[in-house]
């Protein structure tokens, strides 16, 4: 049963206009930890479709990003951003996705690896989840995590990166329309204190008759059904929090266009250059307004947007499928790597574009962004040396390429597992564990990258 975002926040305001209570539960940091608190706040983690073409992706000397037909050149580019983001970032080459190559969750499935670190067979949650609901680091915020997409609802695998706790994937807003709705609309967002103080008191015998009703269900419904309810349960914990917190949010952008089409494959895809821009700023919003501290985007390719004529229509089988990488003696084709390259370079583009407007809002410093792709190599499908970026705030020295299969210990296989990069990341939140993931063989969970704090 394919959820709809759509059914999903209609159901979710009927809840709440029924009546729905918060019991707040421990906070997340209490006064005497306020002091201890990591000075890196925010998480996003970013898709970026189709791997990377490594002949233009890797900096120059120094640091250079200008090179020919550079893919990190956006992130030096003041004209267009406003400033250079050059020393906030952090390339990391030689990551694998090694949870997924263990167990074939490779290709295109594997972006389900990214930051759950685990293949199909995980029942683990995304680094998003895990900081903001098992480390109670999403408590104080109306949302926990927000979860952004463009052309697709990210319920299928290959096309979510957001996970809850127990491997279910989280359905990703595509409309900018309901990502307003969700963020700064719906029917209680006006209402006054003692309009919401009533709601939350007969809200209580309405959360628990719900309750019931999607606990008998779950017992009764087939295996093949239970995603469904797995979200609707996650769905009233956001209910039950958004209600708690409705005084505190501040207003979000005043206009917002409507799109007759946003999905791919619908017809969507000439409108997703705007949808993009508007799911950044509501994104940069919400972390301004503290709706949410942790969120994912999962950004879409070139593919029918016509926004480069020199690109073909078809940019995933015509230039990811095509792309003949240099290795070893073999040279390579040059003719296919500009066009990957030209791709990348966009997709760097949205990224520059957030940090722009993280930093206009003075949240960049406090936010930690994470960029990485389901493949290095796509036309082979491999998800070994995939591109990974870290930009914005956190305890990583930037402004660095490191070849991180030059610095760090390898499994028996030979990978470099980007499970000890969600370890790492996991730590600058003030987590305090050596394991990250799901995988049969330890050695792929466990441990941390030691080469980014150097």
């Amino acid at each position: 049963m394919r959820p709809s975002p759509i059914h999903r926040r209609e159901w979710l305001w009927r809840v709440a206009a029924g009546g729905a209570a918060w019991v707040m539960g421990p906070k997340a940091w209490t006064r005497a930890a306020d002091a201890e608190r990591p000075s890196i706040l925010r998480f996003v983690g970013v898709y970026a479709p189709h791997g990377v073409a490594l002949e233009y992706w890797r900096p120059g000397p120094g640091f250079d990003l200008h090179g020919e037909h550079s893919i990190l050149a956006p992130f030096d580019d003041p004209g267009r951003f406003g400033r250079s983001f050059r020393d906030q970032l952090l390339v990391l080459e030689g990551l694998d996705l090694a949870a997924g190559i263990e167990v074939g969750t490779i290709g295109h499935d594997a972006a389900r690896v990214i930051l759950t670190g685990s293949g199909a067979d995980g029942r683990t949650p995304s680094l998003d989840h895990y900081l903001a609901h098992e480390r109670q680091l999403g408590l104080e915020t109306p949302r926990s995590t927000l979860s952004l997409a463009i052309g697709t609802q990210g319920v299928e695998i290959g096309e979510n990166l957001s996970y809850a706790g127990d491997g279910t994937p989280m359905p990703s807003l595509a409309d900018p329309a309901e990502t307003f709705a969700e963020l700064f609309g719906g029917p209680l967002a006006h209402a006054s204190a003692a309009e919401l103080a009533a709601v939350r008191q007969r809200g209580r015998s309405m959360l628990d008759v719900v309750r019931r009703d999607l606990a008998r269900l779950h017992a009764e419904a087939p295996a093949s059904e239970r995603l469904k309810l797995e979200q609707h349960h996650h769905a009233l914990r956001e209910v039950e929090k958004g209600l708690a917190h409705l005084e505190r949010r501040c207003p979000g952008p005043t206009t917002l266009p409507t799109f007759e089409k946003v999905y791919a494959f619908g017809g969507g895809e000439p409108f997703f250059e705007t949808i993009t821009a508007l799911q950044i700023e509501l994104l940069a919003c919400a972390f301004a307004c503290d709706l949410t501290r942790f969120a994912t985007l999962f950004l879409a390719d070139l593919s029918r947007t016509g926004l480069y004529p020199e690109l073909p229509a078809d940019v995933h089988t015509d230039v990811a499928h095509r792309y003949v990488a240099r290795r070893g003696d073999h040279p390579g084709d040059p003719a296919t790597w500009i066009p990957l390259a030209r791709q990348n370079r966009h997709s760097s583009g949205h990224v520059a574009q957030l940090l722009a407007r993280l930093d206009e809002k003075q949240v960049l410093d406090e936010t930690m962004v994470l960029v990485s792709s389901d493949m290095g190599d796509t036309a082979s499908h491999s998800s070994r040396d995939v591109p990974t970026l870290i930009a914005g705030g956190g305890p990583f020295p930037r402004g660095r390429h490191l070849r991180l299969k030059e610095l760090e210990p390898l499994t028996e296989r030979g990978l470099l597992p980007n499970n000890r990069l969600l370890v790492s990341i996991a730590a600058a939140f003030g987590a305090e564990i050596d394991r990250f993931g799901h995988a049969h063989d330890p050695a792929i969970v466990t441990g941390e990258l030691s080469s980014l704090r150097a």
